[in-house]
């Protein structure tokens, strides 16, 4: 049998919990609220020079090309491009790292180098998670433009006999692209050159 001065004590605890209930209920609609319906997109980061910046892709999809933020590539005429500034200085070396989203599938470095003779891109394909970081020199006789980092999806497009197909091509999964021409470059010969595989 509970006495008076229990009954108190319990209905104060009552209150105190009805209080704190309220509270949690309050912020819990607060946070959801004021949430960003999206989840944090995965972002590469890129050092160059001093200065370290990260960058956001133009679009990003799960493996298997669903879940496509902030757009599905194949349902746009022009896809979207995020490009991130990251100005790399004659004689440096720019550092391109890609998060575990991006790693854990194959995914491609393209750059794109100004020379004397013209311009060329250099093509490196990255196994799944072997790599995470790759070096990027830019030389006086090779200046560094650019750098895209492209994540590969599990889906083939316009490939009627699947992977065995010479016709289709794999989607990629996300995009991003880096704008790394050092401050008041100009390219001295826009001459397209062949593409070099590293």
């Amino acid at each position: 049998m509970l006495h008076s001065g229990d009954k108190k004590v319990l209905a104060k605890l009552a209150a105190a919990v009805a209080v704190v209930v309220v509270a949690i209920a309050v912020v819990t609609t607060v946070l959801m609220a004021t949430a960003d319906d999206s989840e944090t997109l995965p972002t590469v980061s890129v050092q160059a020079g001093d200065e370290l910046v990260r960058a956001e892709p133009s679009y990003w999809c799960a493996l298997d090309m669903t879940d496509c933020r902030p757009t599905d590539p194949r349902q746009v005429e022009t896809l979207p491009v995020n490009v991130v500034r990251a100005p790399a200085p004659i004689g440096s070396t720019v550092l391109v790292s890609v998060p575990h989203e991006v790693a854990e599938g194959p995914w491609m470095a393209i750059a794109q180098y100004a020379t004397p003779r013209g311009v060329y891109r250099a093509i490196d394909v990255e196994p799944s998670e072997r790599t995470y970081t790759k070096k990027f020199p830019t030389r006086p006789d090779a200046v560094l433009l650019g750098v895209e980092v492209w994540s590969v999806s599990t889906v083939l497009q316009n490939a009627p006999d699947g992977i065995e197909s010479l016709d289709g091509s794999i989607l990629m999964r996300g995009t991003y692209t880096i704008d790394t021409v050092p401050d008041h470059f100009q390219i001295p010969n826009s001459t397209e050159l062949p593409d070099r595989r590293n």
